[in-house]
């Protein structure tokens, strides 16, 4: 009625007779208390508790269909906040468009990055404080899930000064006599010990009584000769300190990155978000100027 200013053709838009049309705006006006149209033979105008009335209207009305659209959007995945992590650095070759293709497939979410410490990346995805974290294997925990994405050699990080630090590249035999530094008791034993190259040496090496809760803290440690450790060569690429020094790591398993998230999640965004990572991995692992290749186990 508000919008036609004129009963005969309003009640033949919604459908209802002329004489009910006039019936629920009379129940209207008396609910309110004043009158919302001026009437004549000829002409029907708004008052201006009439005027008002329409305009707040049209305002419910229109938050009420953004609401049920946001949510219709929500249930298919297409709006929200996605929260990333990574341990150490998300290469930037992939981040960068994993970040852009999740972007243009997905204009109404909102993706926040954060950084994860040795201590906090396996509590942050079980105890669910983010969505998605980029970590590297092994990580056996039954409550969390893993996306293998790519794999490349692995490094192994000395002090400057050490006398291995100028070859071309070391085996684990080499890294047998040495004290490594690792990280702290919260982090799984499998994934430290991998790092250790326990089952290359065949047993676990003397370990500096330092202990590195960040990832500053433990190239801090290494370039101050508190000992070695191995690590992926992103790592040489991202955090060239002069105090340390990368020598390739052969006769090792590579350090291979995934995408981890809890396996009872729901949010449809986490998949999503995963199917776009594994494509542009692979895509990255099929481009001969980067160092990375596919997962064995794929």
């Amino acid at each position: 009625m508000a919008e036609d200013l004129h009963f005969s053709r309003a009640a033949a838009r919604l459908n209802l007779a002329q004489s009910a049309l006039s019936a629920q705006v009379r129940g209207l006006e008396a609910e309110i208390g004043g009158s919302l149209l001026n009437r004549s033979t000829r002409h029907v105008e708004l008052t201006p508790a009439g005027a008002a009335l329409l305009d707040d209207a049209r305002r419910l009305l229109a938050d009420s269909d953004r609401a049920v659209e946001r949510a219709r959007a929500l249930a298919r995945g297409e709006t929200g906040t996605l929260t990333v992590a990574s341990l150490g650095p998300a290469p930037g070759d992939l981040l960068a468009p994993i970040m852009a293709r999740f972007a243009s497939q997905h204009q109404g979410v909102r993706v926040e990055l954060r950084g994860f410490d040795f201590d906090e990346f396996v509590d942050g995805v079980r105890g669910r404080h983010v969505d998605l974290a980029f970590i590297y294997l092994p990580l056996d925990d039954p409550e969390i899930a893993t996306l293998p994405l790519v794999s490349e050699q692995r490094v192994v990080v000395l002090p400057h000064d050490h006398r291995l630090a100028r070859r071309k590249r070391l085996r684990p035999a080499d890294l047998a006599a040495e004290t490594f530094v690792t990280q702290p008791s919260s982090t799984p034993q499998h994934w430290r010990d991998f790092w250790l190259l326990v089952d290359q040496i065949g047993s676990r090496p003397a370990i500096s009584p330092h202990v590195a809760d960040k990832l500053d803290d433990w190239l801090l440690l290494i370039g101050q000769g508190e000992g070695v450790d191995t690590a992926p060569a992103v790592i040489s690429r991202y955090y060239p300190w002069p105090e340390v020094a990368f020598v390739p790591l052969v006769d090792a398993p590579p350090a291979t990155l995934a995408l981890a998230w809890r396996h009872d999640a729901t949010n449809p965004l986490i998949l999503e978000f995963a199917k776009l990572a594994r494509a542009v991995a692979t895509v990255a692992a099929q481009n001969p100027a980067t160092s990375y290749r596919l997962p064995e186990d794929d």
